[in-house]
Order: C-alpha cells, then structure tokens, then sequence
C-alpha cells in the first residue's frame, strides 16, 4: 500500500483555495487528518498506510500556510481552516466521517462540528488546544518564536521539542522543515497566524461544540502524549476537567506528536476511545 499526495481545490470565504491531500486506501470510511500549528500533513506519514491497512480511506490536509497549501497574507482563523477541512472531506464520498485534529487541528475539528452539511461521526482531539483557553503568554510564543523563527537550528529546536526521543530529530529533517516554512508567501502567511494567535484565537473555543457532537451520537475523545510539553500534560488534565464525560489515551513516552512516534500504540488508543463504554469500561487509560 502507497501513499499518494496531490493537490486540492475548494471553496471557502466565497474564494477559492489549493491544498494538498495526503491519502491512503480507499473506500467510504473516511478519516481526515489535521495537523496543528506550524506543521504539515507529512507529520501523519506513519499512521497513513497502517490505518489503511484497517479498511480506512485516510487523508492528511495542509493548512493553509502551511506544507504546500497556498500562502500569502491569507485570512487565517479557526472558522476559515475548519470550512476548507470541511469542504475537503465533502470532495470524497463516504459513509463515516472520522476526524483527527491535533493541537490546533484540535481545535478546527471540533469547529467542524459546527457545519451541518459535512457531518463528523467520530473526533480524536490530540494534545489539543481550544478546549480551555490559551494563555495569552503562550499565544505570543507561538507568534514570535514558533511562527518567526524558522531558520535550520530554529526548526531542529522546535523537533526536539515535539519529539519525546531528541534521537530522531535529524539535520535533514530540520533543512526540510526549514526550508518548506521559508518557501515563497511563508512569512506573509507566518504573519497573519501570528496574529491570530495573539489576537482571537479563544474566540474560537470548542468544549461546547464537542459537548454538542457527542449528544448526537458522535464517538468523541481525546489523546495526549505523557511527556508533551508543547501542549503541556497539565492542559490535557485541565481540557479532562472541562470534558469529564469524554475518555482520555496517554500515550506512554511521547511528546506532542504521538501519531508520530508510536503510531501503532496510538490507532489502538483511537481504537479505545471510540470503542463502546461497556467495551472501554474507563474514562482514562494509558497505551
């Protein structure tokens, strides 16, 4: 099994709007991946074919500014990334729609929630942000340091401090890294994520959309990474407390990226938290 990758075009703000799509397998049951600030769909490489190998249709998007998605000053905010993932998802017949955010990608799928029209029937939220609010010093952070500084040694800090094992962070990743976030419209793109993260990013918060979506139905959870200290442990025990009724994986030895570092512990961990209660029978567990 391959994975293919080939641009997207969609609609969203009345605009349209080119991406890339990541994909593996086929068929109707569909999970959308989307990855968090200052990223790109590749980070979900290694769950892409292990899930299709599952019976998935899974697709991994880039935000936009991000990856190869289109960039410039573009009118970056939570709604907009959650009508383009919306609209990317409704471009492949399905029969269910899974979605899995992570960090800010967190946040956009559950504002997915919120469109009628593309229909979420299940939602893992990693290491997520916008279940509670974002301190407005860490908000800063992400616009100075994480979305400014994107030299090679920039890049090669920031690796290492998603990934648990600094061992696998290598020199040619961070030139790919920082290479891909210098590329042309980048900065102008960097600027206006920036600015919403200093700004309106907690106008967006999503606990109660996700409250919503699992009253209809939905198989909702949430999964966190035991070492991450990007979206600290301490936020995914304060996001348990805003949502009580929502099971909680840990994935043991990883950091803010545990889809990347143990994919198989993490599909068996997504496995759980959709299971049936009576199948899970707790609200937290460690894989």
């Amino acid at each position: 099994m391959t994975i293919r990758q080939y641009p997207v075009t969609v609609r969203a703000l009345n605009e349209e709007f080119q991406t890339r799509v990541l994909e593996a397998g086929s068929g109707g049951d569909l999970v959308v991946c989307i990855h968090g600030v200052g990223s790109r769909a590749d980070r979900f490489s290694p769950l892409l074919e292990p899930l299709a190998a599952q019976g998935y249709r899974v697709i991994a998007v880039d935000l936009p500014g991000h990856g190869f998605a289109g960039k410039g000053d573009i009118p970056f905010s939570i709604p907009y990334c959650a009508e383009i993932a919306s609209n990317v998802a409704a471009q492949y017949k399905h029969s269910r729609l899974t979605v899995v955010g992570t960090s800010l990608g967190g946040q956009i799928g559950g504002y997915m929630a919120r469109n009628p029209a593309v229909p979420i029937d299940r939602l893992a939220m990693v290491g997520t942000l916008g279940v509670v609010p974002l301190d407005p010093d860490e908000g800063a952070n992400i616009s100075q340091v994480i979305l400014k500084q994107r030299g090679v040694d920039d890049c090669r800090r920031k690796l290492t401090a998603l990934i648990h094992d600094p061992a696998r962070v290598t020199d040619a990743w961070a030139m790919e890294e920082s290479r891909i976030n210098n590329s042309v419209g980048a900065e102008e793109s960097f600027d206006a994520i920036g600015r919403h993260f200093e700004g309106p990013i907690n106008d967006h918060l999503i606990a109660s959309d996700v409250e919503r979506l699992a009253e209809q139905g939905a198989s909702v959870g949430m999964m966190w990474g035991t070492e991450d200290t990007i979206v600290s442990v301490e936020t995914g025990r304060a996001s348990m407390e805003r949502l009580p009724q929502l099971p909680m994986a840990w994935i043991r030895d990883t950091g803010h990226a545990p889809y990347w570092e143990r994919p198989a512990a993490f599909i068996d961990a997504m496995n759980w938290i959709f299971a049936d209660e009576n199948i899970r029978q707790a609200q937290e567990r460690t894989f």
